[in-house]
């Protein structure tokens, strides 16, 4: 590391939480604060893409809305369905915080027209077992 002792709230190195005044060495372990500009810039960055809204939850632009199936054909027709009618979202993984019969989850933007295109593009189709909401 080099450049002139600076205080970050997130080490640009580990991308834990640091509360050094630029003075002593770092809480985060980084081994000071002489970060150079570019890696308080992205430090900067880091920040600011896990800031917090007013009400002390993630942003929206983070939070997801997470629907569960049943068995994996479900979740490909959902896909297909979705694909078709421009319903935004991928499938993905299952977070191993909810339990499904399928290990497969159809993910999109927390947002009440999204879940609105998706009920419309699924209605009658395919059933979700479950309806979560994670923020990533």
């Amino acid at each position: 590391m080099t450049g002139d002792a600076v205080s970050h709230d997130i080490c640009p190195d580990t991308g834990e939480p640091c509360t050094c005044d630029g003075s002593e060495p770092c809480t985060c372990g980084c081994g000071g604060c002489g970060h150079t500009a570019e890696e308080e810039a992205a430090a900067a960055a880091y920040r600011e893409s896990h800031r917090e809204g007013p009400s002390g939850d993630a942003l929206d632009h983070e939070r997801k809305i997470i629907v569960s199936f049943d068995s994996t054909f479900d979740v490909m027709e959902c896909e297909q369905l979705c694909l078709a009618a421009g319903v935004p979202g991928r499938i993905m993984p299952l977070p191993g915080s909810i339990n499904a019969g399928c290990g497969l989850c159809w993910a999109m933007p927390f947002s009440g027209d999204a879940l609105a295109a998706f009920r419309a593009a699924t209605e009658g189709r395919v059933t979700p077992a479950d309806y979560h909401q994670l923020v990533f």
